[in-house]
Formats: C-alpha cells, structure tokens, sequence
C-alpha cells in the first residue's frame, strides 16, 4: 500500500489468537463481520470478544432496520476458559467461524430459533494495519479489510440472499478508553472503489480524517488529510460529505445517505451511533457505513438524552 509505514504488517498468524502480553484486565480481541442488505435497508453484523485476563468472553449477532428497530439477534457473555482456536472458532451458542484461506476467506454460520445465519467473506485486499495511536491509542494491533460477503439470512420466515460488499474488523490488545472520547470512521466498498476513512473531530466541531485507506483502479494508498462533514437532525446523522487525500495524490468526494440507524448505549460509558449509508461520487453508488462515538459524557454535555 502506498504510503503506509513498512513495518506495519499482518501476517497469516493474526488470524489466530494474540495472548496478552500483560496481565492488565482490559486485553481484549475481536472480530467483526458487518453486512447489509441495501434493497431491505437491512444492516447486520457478527462480533465475537475475549477478554482472557477478565475470564470472559462474548459475542452478538444483530440485524435491524429503520430507528434502531431491531429484526434479529443473538448476545451472549460466558466463562473465557482456553484460548480459543480463531481459525476454526466453534462456540457453545453454535456460532462456527471458520478461516478458509489465510487473511483472505472466512465462512461464518449460527443457527438459533430466531434466525439462520451462513454467509463467506471474500478479501478484495490485503489488510490495513492500523498503528495503535490512531485508534487512538485503544489497541495494540488493529486492521480493517474490505471483501465481498455472500449467503443468506433467515429470520420471521423469510429467507435473504446476501450479496454485498463490505469490510472485516479485527483487534486486539488494552482497550484503554479516554474519559473523553469523540471519534468515528466513514467507509465504503463496492468492486472497484473502497474506502475506510477514521475521523477525529476537534473541539471546534470540525471533523478531521487522519487515516485510513482508499482503493482505486486496483491501486491502494493509505488516506492522509480529509474532512468529513455531518448533518444532523434530531441528534441522529441524516446525511454526510467527505472529502479526502490519499499518499498517491489523489482526492476523493463523496456524498452519504443516512439509510437507517442504529443509536446504542455500548456499556463502559461509550454511546455509539450507527448508519447504513448509500454513498455516491463519480463513480456511482457504493455501500458501506458512518460510525460515530462518543463518551456518555461527551454525549451529554453536547445537549443530547441519554441513550
């Protein structure tokens, strides 16, 4: 990738487990599956978490539509007793996440009796590494992916084929969580243009892009300035604007609609906002996501309820 720094790179052993290299109780690894059905504004997602030295380990699976209005899921907290085999990971709930090919494919399936869930990631890209200070400072190592997802979803007697393109998230390391925390990321991904951009807003309300990626005509560069600019209405994102540099020199426009929403209190003092959003520039529609974080704290005193 053009401009990232050589000695940022993931390897095929990060697929696996990463044991702490501390015994602090905020180690935590994830992995993260989102997708979406445009034609439905469905968005879903599927999230594993361990935090060994806690003894604990968890995961949800979710679906929704419209305001936050909820069509399927699954979450769970449970013991952490070994350290689990993320390759071919087959957990108690039923949930089966399986590397087909190393950082490259993975087959992910759960059935309960709400829902069916199989679907494939496919990587259109190798990873982006993400260096600990930019996210910021919440994780020892961290990289997005984006790829194609496919399969379907069953749920309220209705089976979804699933045919989108998305992105795969996996961390791991303390999650130290600042007193004040304002930050969020803007991404897109369709065959031939990608983009993950992560926003940091400043006290002046602007929302600056200090990194990311973008994917263009099978040529890929770390993003290095940009601006992402948010319309509200009723405390809720409705609609967005972002503009963007990559290291190769090139700029990026693209404007977002806000397709659905889904406004949570994530625990641990952390509220997160959600979107679906259609994006579109010159080159036509992608999909992908807004996300935007806040403290509880930050959340309050910017005059918004309590979530």
């Amino acid at each position: 990738m053009i401009g990232r720094d050589p000695r940022l790179i993931v390897i095929e052993e990060d697929d696996a487990f990463h044991p702490p290299t501390s015994d602090t109780p905020t180690w935590i690894e994830t992995m993260w599956f989102p997708f979406w059905i445009p034609d439905e504004s469905l968005s879903a997602s599927v999230r594993v978490w361990f935090s060994p030295n806690a003894g604990q380990q968890g995961g949800a699976i979710a679906g929704w539509h419209g305001q936050s209005k909820g069509l399927f899921g699954d979450r769970w907290t449970e013991p952490f007793t070994d350290p689990p085999d993320l390759k071919n990971l087959r957990l108690k709930r039923g949930l089966h996440i399986e590397c087909i090919e190393p950082l490259t494919r993975y087959h992910i399936c759960q059935e309960t009796e709400n829902f069916k869930l199989d679907i494939e990631f496919s990587a259109i890209m190798a990873p982006n590494p993400v260096p600990p200070e930019e996210s910021p400072g919440m994780f020892a190592g961290h990289f997005e992916q984006p790829g194609h997802v496919t399969g379907e979803v069953t749920f309220h007697g209705r089976t979804l084929p699933i045919d989108c393109y998305s992105i795969r998230d996996r961390s791991w390391g303390p999650r130290l969580m600042p007193d004040e925390l304002r930050l969020g990321n803007a991404h897109a991904t369709s065959r031939n243009f990608s983009f993950f951009t992560y926003v940091n807003p400043t006290p002046d309300a602007s929302e600056r892009i200090t990194s990311g990626y973008l994917l263009q005509d099978g040529i890929s560069a770390r993003i290095v300035s940009g601006l992402r600019e948010t319309n509200w209405l009723d405390d809720l994102p409705v609609s967005l604007r972002l503009t963007a540099k990559d290291a190769a020199g090139r700029e990026i426009q693209v404007e977002g609609e806000c397709i659905n929403t889904m406004a949570s209190n994530a625990g641990n003092g952390v509220y997160a906002v959600l979107n679906l959003v259609r994006w579109e520039n010159e080159r036509g529609v992608s999909w992908g996501e807004n996300h935007d974080i806040w403290s509880e704290r930050a959340w309050l005193a910017a005059g918004r309820p309590k979530l």
